[in-house]
């Protein structure tokens, strides 16, 4: 549906970055004696998927410095150079934004030196005359402060081929990991080309990665335990490997997993090869918006993660605006980061971004277009997604060594190692312990 503040053309606006200053409006006093028309603020905000969320993000900017006076530069910049643009910025002391948009691993990878302000209050304020879920209000926590204002989250859902489960006799999506796993040697097939699960192991497999830490979770296994002592090495790993291996031995998944990028899994999907993966909710806008895979999309449902055996943690993937230590005016940050949660602005935002950005308050549950269908199955996971890198660890210098871990994908490394015979279940827990307690003393 259109709304009355996407009126403008995208072509004009949307470049690689965008900069613009908002309207001068009328002159208001600011405590102190200072006027609003002399106070200026400079946003920086990471470009998403959509050019209309980013449009619709671009003009609620506008109409903040239109109405309050506050002078507002803005750019928006690509998800690739954000990090680079920000740090570089940092390092050099100069140009640092006022407000920038943020996410947990982006704060805790700056430890010792966190660039961001406590936000908590804002945090606070906000949740307590619109809850948050739960899940978001406590995983969004750093050492029991918030760096950052909640506003979207993504999320990782599975997508089942409905067809191929119905051409064996199952009636039922599977609800649990391990009925994951049974349903997909049922409907494996690779003499002919056909894997029922596409979970990848290659050296840059992001969502390799991510999976087997929600996996290895729900089933009760954790690689550190709340006061950052390393726990890999237990009993729901090894079987987890052990379980992935024999999958990747039988034909159930593709022996070219072992190769795939973050982008593996979603091809495997398109092309046919693939009866169970888990995705972003963009997998289900390529499969809907595009004619070519609409046979696909008609055999296609997408649903929220099974639970383990042990709970149903998923990982949370919420953003939001930060206020930056080098921000002078911290109330005039305050008051447009509190502008952009306005009830009837935000649910439209989110509107144009669903189903791939999930709102985060408690309200919109079962509301509206979030009332059934793919957006309540993205509200489910949000709703759960109290993981973080290093979950259940809770120090924010453990969360720190665990972010920085990460990014090596030290579960999908072990992972391939163990399919590939480089080294047995042990040996391969072993060498991801070692890469740990190296990672572990570079952070002071």
């Amino acid at each position: 549906m259109k709304k009355r503040w996407l009126a403008a053309a995208l072509a004009a606006t949307m470049a690689l970055s965008l900069t613009a200053c908002g309207g001068s409006g009328e002159e208001k006093k600011a405590e102190g004696g200072k006027k609003e028309a002399d106070k200026e603020l400079t946003v920086w905000v990471e470009k998403v998927f959509s050019d209309d969320a980013n449009t619709a993000m671009q003009e609620r900017l506008d109409a903040f410095a239109e109405e309050s006076g506050i002078k507002v530069k803005y750019e928006f910049i690509g998800a690739t150079d954000f990090m680079t643009k920000l740090n570089a910025a940092i390092e050099a002391g100069s140009n640092v934004p006022d407000i920038t948009t943020s996410a947990v691993t982006k704060v805790v990878n700056y430890y010792p030196n966190i660039p961001y302000k406590d936000v908590s209050d804002i945090v606070n304020n906000i949740n307590e005359e619109r809850p948050y879920f739960e899940a978001v209000y406590e995983g969004t926590k750093i050492d029991g402060k918030h760096y950052f204002v909640p506003m979207t989250s993504s999320s990782t859902m599975m997508f089942v081929r409905k067809d191929k489960l119905e051409e064996k006799g199952i009636t039922e999506l599977p609800k649990t990991w391990d009925e994951v796993f049974e349903v997909a040697e049922q409907i494996s097939d690779p003499d002919n080309g056909f894997y029922g699960l596409g979970i990848g192991c290659g050296p840059t497999d992001e969502d390799g990665e991510n999976m087997f830490r929600m996996i290895n979770w729900d089933q009760g296994g954790y690689i550190f335990d709340k006061d950052g002592n390393i726990t890999l090495d237990n009993d729901v790993t090894k079987s987890l490997l052990t379980k992935y291996k024999e999958m990747y031995d039988g034909g159930v998944i593709p022996k070219a997993a072992s190769t795939w990028d973050p982008g593996g899994n979603n091809s495997a999907y398109l092309m046919g090869e693939c009866g169970i993966v888990f995705n972003a909710p963009t997998l289900y806008n390529a499969l809907r918006s595009d004619e070519a895979n609409k046979e696909l999309f008609e055999n296609t449902e997408m649903v929220s993660l099974p639970a383990g055996s042990d709970n149903d943690t998923t990982m949370g993937f919420a953003t939001g605006f930060a206020i930056m230590e080098t921000c002078d005016d911290v109330e005039s940050a305050t008051k447009l980061i509190e502008y952009m949660y306005d009830k009837e602005w935000y649910e439209e935002y989110l509107e144009i971004t669903a189903p791939v950005f999930a709102p985060l308050f408690q309200d919109m549950e079962g509301e509206g277009v979030w009332a059934d269908g793919v957006n309540a199955q993205i509200i489910d996971y949000a709703k759960k997604a109290k993981g973080y890198y290093g979950y259940p660890v809770e120090g924010i210098k453990s969360r720190a060594i665990a972010a920085k871990h990460y990014f090596t994908f030290p579960m999908a490394e072990m992972m391939n190692k163990v399919v590939t015979d480089t080294l047995d279940v042990d040996g391969a827990i072993g060498d991801a312990i070692k890469k740990l307690e190296a990672v572990q003393k570079t952070v002071k």
